[in-house]
């Protein structure tokens, strides 16, 4: 039959070998028992079965005939999206703003007429950045605000504009092509494609690299000793600028005090650090800056400022020795006469004998601490060899809540401290062995040799090399985990390079372990006079490491502080109120914010219901500029801590255009990228191109009547009634 279309169930060969095979049984089940009704009647009976099974073997084809469908009437639009992202403020283009030249771009194709209004209703123009929206006045009216461009997600908000009675005839984007979602342009196009709209793109800006330097503090210490070594870390973020010379200054208080010239190299990001010594109390102001380049896009980001709060405040430090020995004793004597440091010492000299030290009197009578806030009086505990002849096991518990929860500080001095070696168990970072009793030299390792402690003793005449050697140390078990490994020792019998200080962090509180004897050997240096030995600056500069990264500040019951120093516009600033000794009577502190000598806010910080002693508040700056946070406290003292808000948007950064990635977009969807001076021919060409629709059809099956299927049931029942007339079962 003409038209038909088969859609058979099994292959076509499979049907007519079954249809023969039933035909051929047939015809040999009939020819021997239609044997005795004569030829006729055998014939009659034949034919119906062979036509029967014949039109069944027929209906396993599926015959169906082709029905035309009319194609559904759609209202075909051609979308336009405009960029208007902040980089899109970009002169360099024939005339005026990258943005400008699209409007013009617009006007000139005839989309929008010289008033900016859509000219045919079939253009639906939008404006795009972070996301996209319709254009409902006049794109004459688009200003380059915003803040980001999302390609993927603006690409699919105009595609989904469409009707269920519409159609897109293409998507032409005007842009420059910056894209900070980091979808692949793959994946864009896809969702194009699945609306079969192809994707034109123009794009608009100058192509190559551009030039900037970004400066960003890295490391934020709130706060320092008077004379104590700090750093001021920070980042360039090079654009640009390969195997450049670069000057970095490091301005104090608005003067230039340090100067360091690098070479960029191939590196993006490139760390600088300033050394810097303030002998007097105060909070000090630090610029690290980067003159102007040459054609430099952005010069508002070449600097960032940072805050340093200078204190004299003495650190409390408590020494516990059961094992008298000359590094117990040497360290007494350096933090004796040391201004920074209130040392009270417990010596265990003979079985029950103990020698109490106190260097300020005026402290009164001194007491080996027994609960947690007699020890938490004191900033950081030394301890020597045979700790748990001096300290019950309750006592060393508390040690260990100590550093746990109230932050505090732990040094062990001379590797394993307690003979029974179950009580240090959870605050000693590493188990230690036997001695190594050779004499051992140490060094600095990796993630120690940027510790102000090792580059005192680097500074050293001679340096490191010229110390003298430790007497002998003990074999380090296995470290626990997060442990760092801050120094090495070798020597005969004792193998290269193996640990010898651990650093680790334990709860809140810091552990450091030395597994070394004979330390006391650096006090005596025959190039340096006086007491301001490498044994004096080593242990200065340990300690007051320690102490930078804790939130207590000695002396003081309340320390307060923001999280950083710098802050990016658009971000909370949270603030942070520990107490030394946790007092639930203190439930909150009040904060005013001032912007220069402005006040713009006041906050309340309130406890978390979860750190006893811990007050928290969190502010949303407005407006970049200078702030301060100033701190009344319920015992009548206040502080003030100081942050710089500063904003930074990539937009502004990396202008060129990303042609690459256009190009890539508009290939994989089915369009091309277009230039400006091809716009007006691709509108025409989309408007006389309107894709009329596929015609489509449906099958529509002609096996499935009634007809059917009463044809067979007659065939097949004819046989059957005759068969029982004529005698046959």
């Amino acid at each position: 039959m003409r038209g038909l279309v088969i859609d058979p169930i099994l292959p076509v060969p499979a049907i007519a070998a079954l249809a023969a095979l039933l035909c051929v049984l047939a015809w040999q089940v009939y020819t021997r028992v239609g044997a005795g009704l004569g030829r006729t009647r055998s014939a009659a009976l034949l034919a119906l079965r062979l036509a029967g099974l014949v039109t069944l073997c027929l209906l396993l084809l599926q015959p169906s005939r082709p029905v035309p469908l009319p194609p559904p009437a759609k209202h075909r639009v051609t979308l336009v999206g405009v960029d208007t992202s902040r980089s899109m403020r970009q002169r360099d283009v024939d005339h005026g703003t990258r943005l400008d030249a699209a409007k013009s771009l617009l006007i000139d194709a005839s989309v929008a007429t010289s008033s900016g209004r859509p000219a045919d209703p079939r253009f639906r123009c939008f404006e795009f950045g972070e996301d996209a929206r319709p254009v409902t006045g006049s794109i004459l009216d688009l200003a380059a605000n915003g803040t980001s461009t999302r390609i993927h997600r603006s690409v699919s908000r105009m595609l989904e504009s469409t009707g269920s009675a519409e159609a897109a005839n293409a998507l032409i984007l005007l842009t420059d092509g910056h894209d900070f979602e980091l979808v692949n342009p793959a994946k864009t196009a896809a969702a194009a494609r699945a609306r079969e709209t192809p994707i034109y793109a123009v794009p608009l800006g100058r192509t190559g690299k551009v030039r900037d330097v970004s400066t960003h503090i890295t490391g934020f210490q709130p706060y320092c000793y008077v004379r104590q070594k700090a750093r001021v870390s920070a980042a360039l973020r090079l654009i640009g600028c390969e195997f450049e010379d670069l000057t970095v200054e490091l301005l104090r208080q608005g003067k230039v005090v340090q100067t360091k010239r690098l070479n960029a190299d191939e590196f993006q990001e490139l760390p600088v650090d300033f050394e810097i010594v303030e002998p007097e109390v105060g909070q000090y102001e630090y610029e690290v800056r980067v003159p102007p380049l040459e054609h430099e896009v952005d010069t508002a980001n070449n600097s960032a400022i940072t805050y340093l709060n200078v204190i004299d405040q003495q650190i409390r430090a408590l020494i516990i020795e059961g094992e008298p020995y000359w590094d117990t004793t040497f360290l007494q004597r350096s933090l004796m006469r040391n201004d920074k440091f209130d040392v009270d010492a417990v010596l265990r000299y003979g079985e029950n004998r103990f020698r109490l030290v106190r260097k300020n009197e005026a402290n009164g009578k001194l007491i080996v601490p027994e609960n947690i806030d007699q020890l938490s009086a004191y900033d950081v505990v030394f301890l020597g060899r045979s700790v748990d002849r001096v300290l019950s096991a309750a006592q060393i518990r508390v040690l260990d809540h100590y550093v746990s929860d109230r932050a505090g500080s732990v040094i062990f001095g001379r590797g394993a401290a307690f003979e029974n070696a179950s009580l240090g168990a959870q605050l000693e970072p590493v188990s230690w062995g036997d001695r190594a009793p050779s004499r051992l030299r140490v060094e600095p390792a990796a993630e120690g040799r940027g510790l102000a402690a090792f580059r005192a003793l680097s500074d050293s005449p001679g340096g490191v090399d010229a110390l003298p050697e430790v007497f002998g140390g003990f074999n380090a078990g296995t470290p626990k985990p997060l442990t760092a490994t801050l120094a090495t020792a070798s020597g005969r019998d004792k193998a290269a390079g193996a640990p010898a200080i651990f650093h680790r962090r334990h709860g809140r509180g810091q552990v450091v372990s030395v597994g070394l004897e004979g330390l006391w050997r650096w006090g005596l240096n025959e190039h340096v006079e006086g007491p301001n030995t490498p044994f004096d600056r080593f242990w200065d500069q340990m300690i007051l490491w320690l102490m930078a990264g804790r939130d207590f500040v000695p002396a003081r019951q309340f320390s307060f502080r923001p999280q950083s120093a710098n802050i990016l516009l658009g971000e909370k600033v949270w603030f942070r109120l520990t107490m030394r000794q946790p007092d639930p009577r203190v439930k909150s502190v009040p904060l005013t914010i001032y912007l220069d000598d402005a006040e713009v806010g006041r906050v309340t910080m309130t406890g978390n219901g979860t750190e006893p002693g811990r007050l928290v508040a969190d502010y949303l700056p407005t407006r970049v500029g200078r702030y301060r946070a100033a701190a009344a406290f319920p015992d009548g003292t206040t502080q003030d801590s100081r942050f710089i808000v500063f904003t930074e948007n990539l937009e502004e950064t990396e202008v060129a255009a990303d042609v690459v990635g256009l190009r890539r977009l508009c290939e994989a969807s089915g369009g091309r990228l277009v230039q400006a001076s091809e716009l007006p021919k691709l509108i025409a060409e989309l408007d006389a191109d309107q894709k009329p629709e596929v015609p489509r059809t449906r099958l529509a099956p002609v096996w499935n009547q009634a007809w059917v299927y009463g044809l067979v049931a007659l065939l097949l029942g004819l046989d059957w009634f005759l068969r029982r007339r004529w005698g046959l079962c």
